[in-house]
């Protein structure tokens, strides 16, 4: 607040009859000037010179706020640079002062005057960082919610195409599978194609399998969660454990489980196990790439009335930038990897009301599930 008003009255008034003066003198050495804006330039220099001048006459301050806040409208309109922006108060200030400077008044009230008009770039240039700041947080926000738009939508597309693609295919698997079964019965069992039906069989599992993973990146309901009820999780960490240990121990691989709780929680029993196999087969591949002694830990607690299953491995970090999209479709740590396996995981644990994150760092990842206990009231 000005508290010398009175010293620097004759020279706002001086001020005041070199208004055109002044402008024209601060227009040219603006870094953003041009000849398309500089009628609006010109207006909100007018502008910013009466409320200076209001400002040393008698200290006026109502409207730097507002004059704040156009400039900073003005700079997300023309995408100018906040600093070059604050640097042209800075030269507009000192175009003043050497106006201020020449002027046959005396050392005092020059001095006054030159200390009012400091306050006042001083004030403006605050209230222009404050308005630039909240227009760009408005600015990140929106952006923010058109990406999370945007992704609901793409993952939307992504549900029906799977679930497209997935009916076209499993219809004449169908039919493939039961040709394939109607062939068996017309084979001898001790004759060598007996062999050839087998694989057959294997590989239409397979697709089935990958077919069902389709329909799971969908949101709608499919044939597996018309069976959901109880689990009991713990059961089920024990037979997918041990359904890995063959390859662990092939592969020298320490797998231990550690269970301190009686798990359970509500669901599709099928797609939890698949999205647990995922997680563990995906430690399994990633100890593949390491040469020291390979470890997978396994713990399942029940904690805060939540049900924590936490799969750890000390295989090679997950880079920075993959563990963003890690849940993705189609993104995979593995060269020839279709990147949807922990994208399914992720897609059927949140359907069951859990979640599942990531983190790593060097010589540990860990994929952490959060399930919600039976009665389904706690979410995590």
């Amino acid at each position: 607040m000005n508290t010398n008003c009175k010293k620097t009255k004759t020279i706002v008034l001086l001020l005041a009859r070199k208004k055109r003066e002044i402008i024209n003198a601060v227009l040219t050495k603006l870094p953003y000037y041009r000849k398309e804006t500089s009628k609006l330039l010109s207006v909100n220099l007018s502008e910013l010179f009466d409320s200076m001048l209001g400002y040393m006459d008698n200290g006026e301050t109502a409207s730097l706020p507002a004059f704040g806040k156009a400039v900073a409208r003005f700079r997300e309109e023309e995408n100018l640079n906040l600093e070059v922006l604050l640097e042209s108060f800075d030269e507009t200030r000192q175009t003043v002062a050497g106006y201020i400077s020449e002027l046959p008044q005396s050392a005092e009230e020059i001095n006054e005057s030159l200390a009012s008009l400091n306050e006042f770039f001083l004030e403006i240039q605050r209230y222009t960082w404050i308005h630039a700041a909240r227009f760009r947080d408005i600015e990140i926000e929106r952006k923010d919610e058109l990406l999370h738009s945007l992704e609901e939508n793409r993952m939307e597309i992504l549900g029906r195409i799977s679930t497209s693609f997935a009916h076209e295919f499993r219809n004449p698997l169908t039919s493939i599978k039961g040709f394939v079964q109607l062939l068996e019965r017309r084979i001898p069992e001790n004759i060598q194609e007996k062999a050839y039906i087998d694989f057959i069989h294997q590989e239409i599992q397979g697709l089935e399998e990958n077919v069902d993973q389709f329909l799971m990146l969908s949101n709608t309901k499919n044939h597996q969660d018309e069976s959901a009820g109880p689990i009991m999780l713990h059961h089920l960490l024990l037979s997918v454990t041990e359904a890995f240990r063959p390859i662990c121990s092939e592969n020298d691989i320490h797998l231990t489980l550690e269970i301190r709780d009686t798990l359970v929680t509500k669901g599709a029993e099928d797609q939890l196990r698949l999205a647990l196999m995922k997680i563990v087969h995906n430690a399994v591949d990633a100890l593949m790439y390491v040469s020291y002694e390979r470890n997978i830990f396994i713990q399942a607690k029940s904690e805060d009335d939540h049900n924590r299953i936490i799969v750890e491995n000390n295989g090679p970090r997950i880079p920075e930038y993959l563990l963003e999209t890690i849940f993705e479709p189609f993104v995979s740590t593995k060269e020839l990897g279709k990147g949807l396996g922990l994208s399914v995981c992720k897609q059927v644990i949140e359907k069951h009301d859990g979640r599942l994150n990531c983190t790593s760092k060097d010589g540990m990842t860990v994929f952490e599930v959060c399930l919600p206990d039976y009665s389904g009231s706690t979410v995590c």
